[in-house]
């Protein structure tokens, strides 16, 4: 039996509390057992669209993620359609801008 993590999600000024196991990503359980509509595109941890900052303590196994570098994720950066629970979470969406400027941005700047 699959251990479950409690993921408080920070979405558009509302707080959603949703139970996770381990074994789940958590956007797809977001989704499909709570009925949160959180951004998304991909869905294969290639892109920014849903990412997300875990805020406090927490981890998740998100060894799929493409989308964000190490450096980012060591600073609590997530892609939730790759992302598995490995703790309790508070997490905060809405982070695709930050995490694409901070990833792309300073090279865009750079090779000017």
């Amino acid at each position: 039996m699959s251990k479950t993590y409690t993921v408080e999600i920070h979405h558009q000024g509302q707080t959603h509390t949703i139970e996770v196991p381990e074994d789940k990503k958590i956007l797809k359980v977001a989704e499909e057992e709570y009925g949160l509509d959180l951004p998304n595109s991909c869905n294969a941890g290639v892109c920014t669209t849903c990412a997300a900052q875990i805020l406090g303590e927490g981890t998740v196994d998100q060894a799929d993620g493409m989308g964000v570098s190490p450096e980012l994720q060591k600073e609590g950066y997530v892609l939730l359609c790759v992302a598995y629970p490995r703790s309790n979470l508070k997490i905060e969406t809405g982070k695709e801008d930050e995490v694409y400027d901070r990833q792309f941005g300073a090279s865009q700047i750079a090779s000017k």
